[in-house]
């Protein structure tokens, strides 16, 4: 049993190690390369470059987004499993959520930089998508990204949302509290 327990925890620090220092990944992606050409005239190429991208613990407000975006993707597991088309379905419902699933991604890069602090009035700070940012990633990951790759970005996304403590401070503040009304029967027999 302490064995048991024992590794729990070590499983436990080590989730938390890694919650801490964020996920990287890096990928090969085109960029414009402007150099000068013949008789010194401008001359743009696209070259390969690698870019590092980190996914840190997700913020409240980023787990709500990522849930929204989640919402949108329906997947009919009785069509896939049974029937003689489940590579076409497949292939369907891939098409259909690729660049859904680059978003998520984009949106887990992002972090909380996916929405920008705008001054209403006064003191008043509201926050605004920031969809420029959000598109340019979503297309770059739906062109860079393989599924493979998709398959551990989606665990290390999973990882970094931290659900077991979100779930378990959920838990703590709806556990009976000393300030909860007592409940009086309905059905009372005089």
């Amino acid at each position: 049993m302490d064995a048991e327990i024992e590794k729990l925890n070590k499983e436990k620090e080590e989730l938390n190690r890694m919650i801490q220092g964020g996920i990287s990944f890096e990928l090969e992606c085109d960029a414009i390369r402007k150099t000068r050409g013949f008789l010194g005239f401008p001359h743009r190429e696209i070259v390969k470059i690698k870019r590092t991208f980190k996914i840190e613990e997700i913020t409240l407000s980023t787990l709500d987004r990522i849930g929204v975006e989640s919402i949108e993707l329906d997947i009919d597991e009785k069509r896939i499993k049974d029937g003689d088309d489940s590579i076409k379905v497949s292939r369907q419902i891939a098409i259909k959520h690729a660049k859904r699933m680059a978003r998520v991604v984009a949106i887990a890069v992002l972090g909380s930089e996916w929405e920008t602090p705008k001054v209403v009035r006064g003191d008043i700070v509201r926050y605004v998508e920031n969809t420029k940012a959000i598109d340019e990633l979503t297309e770059l990951f739906a062109h860079a990204i393989k599924p493979s790759k998709l398959h551990q970005l989606c665990l290390a996304v999973n990882a970094m949302c931290n659900l077991s403590d979100f779930l378990n401070s959920t838990r703590l503040i709806t556990i009976d509290r000393t300030t909860m009304p007592i409940r009086v029967e309905e059905n009372r027999m005089d």
